[in-house]
């Protein structure tokens, strides 16, 4: 048994405040059938980062069990730099151990106040939720 996300198409600027995560309401969430136990879990996320003057930004990306966050999730990227603009494919796989009806979210945040930075989905790159019951 598994569930996953449909390829996605959004663009989702991450505009709160640093530090603090935010739901990535286009990725929809992932609801755990009626399989309890332990599942392999796997997340992509596409981070787009721009820095305008030297000055460090970085997005760091997690899933959330429940609203709580999921330890060893965590993924990040980033840059010091000046007026660049760099895109990567982050993300985790790691085993947790799941109720019936845990819901799985993708949440991130950015670290740094110059310049932008987002998490989007589209041909050239997406984000994704995928989770296989192990047993």
């Amino acid at each position: 048994m598994w569930v996953q996300t449909n390829p996605l198409s959004f663009n989702h600027a991450l505009t709160g405040p640093n530090n603090v995560y935010e739901e990535i309401t286009e990725v929809p969430p992932i609801t755990i059938p009626a399989f309890p136990g332990v599942w392999s879990v796997s997340y992509h996320a596409r981070p787009s980062v721009k820095v305008d003057t030297t000055a460090s930004l970085w997005v760091t990306t997690a899933l959330f069990k429940n609203g709580k966050l999921i330890p060893g999730s965590e993924a990040m990227c980033g840059f010091k730099d000046s007026d660049v603009w760099a895109q990567d494919t982050i993300g985790q796989t790691f085993l947790h151990d799941f109720a019936i009806g845990d819901v799985l979210t993708l949440r991130a945040y950015r670290l740094g106040q110059d310049g932008s930075a987002a998490i989007f989905s589209n041909d050239a790159g997406r984000t994704t939720i995928a989770a296989h019951w192990v047993r």
